[in-house]
């Protein structure tokens, strides 16, 4: 596995940890954590909760994902894997580089991850900088949708490169 992967999630986690601490300064007292389908608040709590849900989520889910992605082909028997052509890619020549290239992308993916829940965060401050809060349900669409594009992509890459070998 190449070291690259884990240090941009370093950095990025990094960076996430700043920038919910820098939203969070901002929110009011009892914020609006959680919103229906239209955009309207149907949860609240005190802002030090909201950083500390934002903190432990926002990096929690990441890390722990990254970690769990990044050590399990490593440490799961060949049998275990349910690759296409797993017996090919799998061989003695071939396994530490499928391992790698498994355990690389689990942290790209953690990278993915964290971006889209920094948006998330993101939006959860914007609403509620006004005196009614509400999350605009077109930039939680477009988040979504760009979330899933670019896991399309990341998925598209797995499948290419376990596919049916030349």
């Amino acid at each position: 596995m190449r070291i690259v992967p884990i240090v941009i999630f370093v950095v990025l986690l990094i960076v996430a940890m700043v920038f919910v601490q820098e939203i969070s300064r901002h929110l009011p007292e009892r914020v609006a954590s959680h919103f229906a389908a239209d955009g309207h608040p149907n949860g609240y709590m005190s802002r030090e909760g909201c950083r500390i849900f934002m903190l432990e989520f926002t990096l929690g889910a990441p890390l722990f994902l990254a970690l769990l992605t990044g050590l399990i082909p490593w440490i799961v028997p060949v049998y275990l894997f349910n690759l296409p052509n797993r017996d090919y890619w799998m061989a003695a020549e071939r396994e530490k580089e499928s391992r790698g290239f498994l355990s690389e992308q689990g942290v790209w993916f953690a990278c993915i991850l964290l971006l889209f829940l920094c948006t998330v965060d993101w939006m959860v401050a914007a609403a509620n900088t006004s005196t009614i809060p509400q999350l605009p349900a077109s930039s939680f669409t477009v988040a979504i949708v760009i979330f899933l594009t670019v896991l399309g992509f990341w998925l598209v890459r797995m499948v290419r490169r376990f596919g049916k070998p030349s």
